[in-house]
């Protein structure tokens, strides 16, 4: 691996739309020694439907320009080209992303993959889909980022699509409407690297690869019965991004608490590298030809151990003679 810088999430919850509150996040992640931050979209209020709104984008910038920091983008967890139900507006919103980034000079931009299809049969406006429908699904997703491809390629972004995690609420889903949940991974697919693999290959070009989220990976590999390990291999020609942070493989329970999920150490915690159960020393191993940043994705409740987490995930890197290159910027990034 090398590694051209690590970074921080910035919680778009936390931020809300508050411009001091992103201020005083991103002095924290410079002051703790990260080299990137990742902005969250919902958190900034520079999208509205479905367009970016200039005046919004200045004063983001203004913000972040004092700032030795380089950024990557998190589009909303909700956009989904396969399965939104306004297809138009799904596309219009991941562009405007597309268009944010890179006026923050952002390289990476990160779309949850929108192979999951179980959030109109949650809400009760519509029956889990057919096999047909879930494949005509994949295809409008992989069309739609064919023709976002060039678009990203023009604005100097690679859309990275991002793997997914099990939650209990998707088995009563599945419940509800007679299934078994051994079929989870065929309405929720992106739990498996293989299938958003199959997607970059439906959409073939150099700007559309893979964030890989390794806690994501991890509780979706232990639902499944899956090799963690050989789930990375699969992912790792594609990988143009990586996110980290530590949970014990254990899907939650329904309960929504933190403090309660993390008593009992289930679902996606996010916890600093180094804290729970995920092997990162063997998983950086299977992605030995990565090369790019990595973003440690911590909740708010754990952000005073941010410098922990930091350390934690460095040593791991130079213990297993990972390259880092901390600050230096990656050809082509201003």
């Amino acid at each position: 691996m090398k590694i051209h810088g690590l970074g921080i999430d910035i919680p778009d919850k936390q931020v809300d739309g508050r411009r001091q509150v992103l201020i005083d996040t991103l002095t924290q992640a410079q002051a703790v020694g990260f080299s990137v931050a990742e902005l969250p979209i919902p958190g900034l209020n520079v999208i509205m439907n479905g367009e970016l709104i200039r005046e919004r984008v200045e004063a983001i910038l203004e913000i972040i320009a004092p700032f030795d920091l380089r950024f990557s983008v998190h589009a909303p967890g909700r956009t989904n080209l396969a399965f939104g139900q306004d297809h138009d507006m799904e596309c219009r919103v991941l562009e405007a992303c597309l268009r944010f980034t890179h006026a923050v000079g952002g390289r990476v931009l990160v779309y949850h993959s929108g192979l999951q299809a179980l959030d109109a049969a949650r809400t009760g406006t519509a029956s889990l889909p057919s096999e047909d429908e879930l494949a005509r699904g994949a295809e409008r997703e992989a069309a739609a980022l064919r023709r976002l491809a060039p678009i990203a390629e023009d604005l100097g972004v690679m859309i990275g699509m991002e793997n997914g995690d099990p939650h209990l609420w998707e088995y009563a889903v599945l419940m509800r409407e007679g299934k078994s949940p051994d079929d989870l991974a065929q309405y929720h697919a992106r739990m498996r690297t293989s299938a958003i693999v199959a997607q970059a290959e439906a959409v073939d070009h150099s700007n559309v690869g893979i964030t890989l989220d390794l806690g994501h990976l991890h509780l979706a590999t232990g639902a499944l019965g899956e090799d963690y390990l050989e789930a990375i291999s699969t992912a790792a020609p594609w990988v143009c991004h990586v996110h980290i942070n530590d949970n014990f493989g254990k899907i939650d329970a329904g309960f929504d608490s933190e403090g309660d999920r993390l008593t009992y150490g289930e679902a996606d915690l996010h916890l600093p590298p180094g804290w729970a159960a995920i092997p990162f020393a063997t998983a950086f191993d299977h992605l030995d030809d990565y090369e790019g940043d990595i973003i440690l994705e911590i909740k708010s409740r754990y952000r005073d151990h941010l410098g922990e987490a930091l350390e934690n995930t460095r040593r791991i890197l130079i213990d297993n003679g990972h390259e880092t290159r901390e600050g230096e910027r990656p050809a082509g990034v201003q």
